[in-house]
């Protein structure tokens, strides 16, 4: 278990466990706030494994076709002509895409050059886009350079915004910067990839209130793992105090440790990486 220490990307929900009886407990408000946020970050950060997986598994080829409940569709399909405008359609009436994720509406991707290349960049859009319930809006501009050696990925979010079944709008705006750490070498094998990410985000909770957060310490993820190994978030909620997000010392674990006001708490995250 990963000691108390005296921080979507990122595509789910938290439980929360205390390590001792006799702890001071954080208000109850902190923690559903802090879980608000996880979840509007893992939905929008979402998009993001959602275009990198069809990448992997069509991009290579640029075909039109059917990659387990999503049809993708490729325009224009050759492989010589930029740019393309590639289309993720998870239907009118959805599907489940894996345990407990149901998805249905349209991902838009406008890229302007091979993926094989050493820049490109993409303009990811929606259209009738949902996940679990959530609508998706917003542009999402990811672009990719080798120029400084290392492969990094620069994402900006304009206009997110996550509408829930309930309608409750949740909004915001964030720009991450993910730099390849191991495995540049080995191209043809993910299991090995490690990156760093950087970054800030803000805009508003459910109750119309402010947010912001920033990643002071790199957050370190693998794709060998789906936890955040290391790195420390701050999150500034309007009407409370600074709260501090810990994930660790490197180990592939779901555990990380909120603190607020010197005071601090084990936390256990389910889902995909928070």
């Amino acid at each position: 278990m990963k000691r108390i220490v005296p921080f979507l990307i990122g595509f789910g929900l938290v439980a929360f466990s205390s390590c001792k009886q006799d702890e001071v407990a954080l208000a109850p408000q902190t923690v559903s706030k802090v879980e608000d946020q996880i979840l509007n970050a893992d939905l929008l950060d979402d998009v993001l494994d959602e275009v990198e997986f069809t990448s992997d598994v069509w991009f290579g080829e640029l075909k039109t076709g059917f990659v387990d409940c999503r049809t993708v569709t490729v325009v224009p399909e050759d492989k010589v002509t930029w740019p393309k405008t590639i289309t993720i359609d998870f239907g009118t009436e959805g599907c489940m895409v894996r345990d407990s994720v149901f998805k249905k509406g349209k991902i838009i991707i406008n890229q302007n050059a091979s993926q094989n290349g050493r820049a490109w960049t993409k303009v990811i859009t929606f259209d009738n886009y949902y996940v679990n319930g959530n609508k998706i809006d917003g542009t999402n501009t990811t672009s990719f350079s080798r120029a400084s050696g290392s492969p990094t990925w620069t994402s900006t979010i304009v206009g997110g915004q996550v509408t829930t079944a309930e309608g409750m709008i949740k909004t915001r705006e964030a720009i991450h910067v993910r730099v390849q750490t191991r495995g540049i070498d080995t191209r043809l094998d993910r299991t090995d990839d490690a990156f760093q990410i950087s970054g800030h985000a803000a805009g508003t909770r459910i109750d119309g209130k402010n947010f912001s957060w920033v990643i002071n310490e790199p957050l370190v993820i693998s794709n060998n793992c789906r936890w955040i190994r290391r790195g420390v978030k701050v999150l500034t909620l309007e009407g409370l105090s600074d709260i501090t997000i810990n994930y660790g010392d490197g180990e592939c674990d779901n555990v990380a440790t909120l603190t607020q006001d010197g005071v601090s708490k084990e936390i256990t995250l389910k889902g995909r990486r928070q």
